[in-house]
């Protein structure tokens, strides 16, 4: 290996290093604010990132969403409570560890360990393994206090860096007419929506050679329920177009956006920003910006069998 190659592994090696060391302070943060806010906008401002596309950061790196973490942090510390604090009532201990209510520490408490809060207690903690979801196969806890303990090895800088080709380029502003539709991202649904575009649009002249198809996806499908999920199908028209009825008017802004070609089936699509939040920033010196990433499809679909050629747009700032 040269030394610009190794040059460039270090540096990659300290950026990283930046992320992993946020993602640190969010997960103490959490750690010690279990019963106080832990809302994305607390949390990501804990770890000085925006909270816009901070739920992709956190999954990617620390292996599961915030909402997991945090119940999982808050089940430990119940747990531990429910041996060595005999005084204290299971509701009490609910409360104090930042559940809303009796009910729902029960659920996942018998969820997570296999047994109930009562049994655990009676047993002094011992459970079935098989049973329970919360210690690894060693029986060791497998969430862990920072992104390198708990038994995940980091992975060598060279076995990391992203094998996606990424560029940062500067992007126009795109005035789009959009529908919107609701209900996770699945073909059927987005492919009914784009439907009724092309439907409102064709009579109008507005599918032409120079029309752009953009998707933007607002909501990860891991983090947001499905029926929450946002999905606008959307093209490019010009000044003088105006939506009606269920056909919205917006603007994907201008700026900086790294850009990533994405090639394959529909079920494809999350890993590709799973690679690009989880090995690509990481190493890059920017992070995420604030606005929606987005996605310029180059083909139709329909047309190739499901088989999708696009561009993944994710706005970006400087680390």
């Amino acid at each position: 290996m040269g030394k610009s190659a190794a040059g460039k592994l270090a540096v990659a090696e300290v950026l990283r290093l930046e992320y992993e060391r946020r993602i640190n302070r969010a997960l103490e943060y959490i750690q010690n604010n279990l019963d106080g806010d832990l809302s994305l906008d607390a949390v990501s401002r804990a770890a000085a990132f925006s909270p816009y596309h901070f739920h992709r950061i956190f999954r990617a790196l620390a292996g599961q969403t915030i909402r997991e973490y945090v119940r999982r942090r808050r089940l430990h510390r119940a747990a531990q409570r429910l041996i060595f604090d005999l005084k204290a009532s299971i509701t009490d201990i609910a409360l104090d560890c930042g559940f809303s209510s009796s009910s729902a520490f029960a659920r996942s408490f018998k969820d997570g360990f296999g047994v109930s809060a009562s049994e655990f207690r009676k047993n002094k903690g011992r459970i079935d393994s098989k049973k329970c979801k919360e210690v690894s196969k060693n029986g060791k806890d497998i969430v862990s206090g920072l992104i390198h303990d708990g038994g995940r090895k980091p992975q060598p800088s060279n076995e990391r860096r992203s094998k996606m080709e990424v560029e940062v380029k500067e992007m126009p502003e795109y005035r789009v007419v959009y529908v919107r539709h609701m209900g996770g991202y699945e073909e059927k649904g987005i492919s009914e929506t784009w439907g009724r575009l092309c439907k409102w649009a064709g009579p109008r002249s507005l599918l032409g050679p120079e029309t752009i198809a953009i998707g933007v996806s607002h909501d990860d499908p891991k983090i947001t329920p499905p029926d929450k999920c946002r999905y606008d199908a959307c093209i490019t028209v010009g000044p003088d177009v105006e939506g009606e009825g269920e056909v919205g008017i917006a603007t994907l802004p201008a700026g900086q956006y790294a850009v990533t070609r994405y090639e394959g089936k529909a079920e494809g699509i999350e890993g590709a920003y799973r690679s690009l939040f989880g090995e690509w920033f990481p190493a890059s010196g920017y992070q995420p910006g604030d606005s929606p990433c987005y996605e310029i499809y180059r083909n139709n679909p329909d047309e190739s069998g499901g088989f999708m050629i696009m561009d993944i747009c994710v706005p970006v700032k400087p680390l």
